[in-house]
């Protein structure tokens, strides 16, 4: 696949959509497990009502409501116990949400359900925030009771809200409330291997790959913890510590690799080195994190915390760096990165505000989710709005070699011969006719200035082009005895691209003389303190060379030419009936001219 065209990647987009509904229907109608009832659209009622009580050290029974949050230390095991309403049966289940809490389910003396409760391992390890769907078994009547314990203070003593239906009942609840999330990353994360992978295979030298695969490394990174983190993922595999540690761990190297991205932009030193910096100090972030949840050193919910204001306090100095070098380099690139970066930068400190409020599951990051959900379409545009680009300079230097090709042809032709020929005619009319004398002088010089524009490239001195300009200015002044013509040179002594100014010249003149007798036009050369300047002004109708040009693409070709080799800028300011003044801006080293 050598090039990428807007219809491959609406294929590629539809495949992706494709595989995420596909996998959303996958999971509801075979792999939910819903019982003999399977996927219904009933809501499960809540069963919060006059639940019994039992703390660890206590003789007394309590009745409370659900959900509620009660003063328990870290390790300490809550029990609560509910009779099964009277249109509970045999196919019943219920389903509750618990955070870093150890979970045992029990039916009468039976138990029948437990997460996060390991034969090696203490009750209070391993427990991770998430959904438990329970099939009870239960008939109307029998008790069902549940035990609670969190190794982590904060959430001790937090007893969520239960809910109970039938198991296709609950499951497509929880289908409802977290399908779009699982369905959306599902897709990001296809398109985004499939664009990767479609790389591997392109061959187009210009395209800088390492960069298209940092970047697309960071969005399957993204997609994935959204992906792995989502509770769907946690029913399809039935294993909430390995889903949630693999979110976990896509959360860590994010940054890792965002910021190996942005270090590809860096074309100066500086900025190089202090995304290095980042990246070493995110790098023993991931490390540490994953030995402390592993020796359980440290709260793991603290920790990523911890690490979301690490990841905000660094998107901060981002878009500080990024400001300065979009502004620096006027690369609109650059600038595209910015706000996407300032998004995500939105969303991770929406999120730092919102952890502090008891509402909000800031270990869930529905915000972040958000920010990176439209950060990571905002990146993905960027990078192969960037490779197609590539891929057009690499076509467009190729179209150009095959101009090179053609050029070597009109190189055998003998143009000494010609200009000889017509030196010796200027030499016999010299004595007899001083004006037919120039004019051969005149054409021949324009001659030999348009057969070597035909291969010749490269960058001359504009006292150079500027002789040719003269020798075209002056077959024009014979053919149009009314035109006035001005040539201005003070400043010759700077470089420019071979063949570009002259043809500026002929549609200024073609201006001129097309509506008035009396054209005049002025060609003059000046210094300012950032640039060179070649000023071309005629006294036409006013039109712009966009419009007036031989060709449209003509004039672009030129501003392309003038702005890639020696970062030239062309203004034009035109009035109707009056004439316009086209300037042609060279930036001397060190400067650049801005839009």
């Amino acid at each position: 696949m050598n090039e990428r065209r807007f219809r491959q990647l609406n294929i590629l987009t539809i495949i992706a959509v494709a595989v995420g509904v596909g996998m959303m229907l996958f999971f509801a109608f075979v792999v939910s497990d819903g019982g003999n009832q399977k996927i219904s659209f009933r809501t499960p009622k809540k069963l919060d009502d006059t639940w019994v009580l039992y703390r660890q050290g206590e003789s007394d029974e309590q009745i409370i409501d659900l959900p509620t949050k009660l003063k328990a230390k870290k390790g300490e095991i809550i029990t609560i116990a509910h009779q099964m309403p009277e249109d509970a049966g045999e196919d019943s289940a219920i389903c509750f949400y618990t955070e870093f809490q150890n979970v045992i389910v029990s039916i009468g003396d039976r138990r029948v359900y437990e997460s996060g409760v390991l034969a090696d391992n203490k009750m209070t390890k391993n427990a991770v925030p998430g959904y438990h769907v329970v099939d009870i078994d239960a008939r109307a009547g029998e008790t069902v009771t549940i035990q609670l314990a969190s190794a982590y203070g904060r959430y001790s003593g937090r007893i969520p809200g239960i809910y109970y239906g039938s198991r296709g009942d609950i499951v497509s609840w929880l289908i409802r409330r977290n399908g779009i999330p699982f369905v959306v990353s599902l897709m990001i994360l296809v398109l985004t291997i499939l664009l990767g992978v479609s790389l591997l295979f392109m061959t187009n030298e210009n395209i800088n790959k390492q960069k298209a695969a940092y970047g697309f490394g960071f969005i399957v990174f993204a997609a994935a913890w959204i992906f792995f983190g989502n509770t769907m993922m946690q029913l399809l595999t039935k294993n909430q510590f390995a889903t949630y540690m693999a979110s976990q761990i896509f959360l860590l190297l994010m940054p890792l690799l965002y910021f190996m991205y942005l270090r590809s932009f860096a074309m100066k030193r500086r900025y190089a080195k202090i995304f290095e910096i980042l990246i070493y100090v995110y790098a023993v972030n991931f490390l540490t994190g994953i030995v402390f949840q592993l020796v359980g050193v440290c709260d793991f919910a603290s920790y990523m915390f911890f690490t979301k204001i690490l990841i905000m306090v660094g998107l901060l100095l981002l878009c500080l760096i990024m400001y300065l070098a979009a502004d620096t380099y006027a690369d609109k690139s650059i600038y595209s990165n910015f706000w996407a970066n300032v998004i995500l930068t939105g969303s991770c400190l929406v999120e730092f505000i919102l952890h502090f409020f008891r509402f909000y599951k800031s270990y869930q990051g529905v915000v972040l989710q958000i920010g990176l959900f439209v950060f990571a379409v905002l990146l993905m545009i960027s990078i192969e709005k960037t490779v197609i680009q590539e891929m057009n300079a690499e076509r467009d230097a190729a179209l150009s070699s095959v101009g090179h090709e053609k050029s070597q042809a009109v190189r055998t032709i003998n143009t000494a011969l010609i200009y000889r020929a017509l030196n010796t005619a200027i030499t016999d009319l010299k004595t007899h006719d001083q004006s037919n004398s120039r004019l051969i002088y005149d054409t021949s010089m324009f001659m030999q200035h348009n057969m070597d524009a035909v291969y010749k490239q490269g960058l001359v001195s504009f006292d150079t082009e500027l002789s040719y300009i003269r020798a075209y200015l002056g077959m024009q002044k014979r053919i149009h005895p009314g035109l006035e013509v001005l040539v201005e040179d003070k400043v010759t002594e700077f470089k420019v691209p071979y063949n570009t100014i002259e043809p500026l010249v002929e549609n200024a003149v073609e201006a001129a003389v097309e509506t008035k007798q009396d054209g005049k036009v002025v060609v003059r050369s000046y210094e300012r303190l950032d640039c060179f300047a070649i000023q071309i002004v005629d006294n036409g109708n006013g039109v712009s060379p966009v419009k007036k040009f031989r060709a449209k693409q003509d004039f672009r070709g030129l501003q392309k030419q003038l702005k890639s080799s020696v970062g030239a800028l062309i203004e034009v300011r035109t009035k109707p009936d009056k004439g316009t003044i086209l300037t042609v801006k060279i930036p001397k080293q060190g400067y650049v001219i801005k839009e």
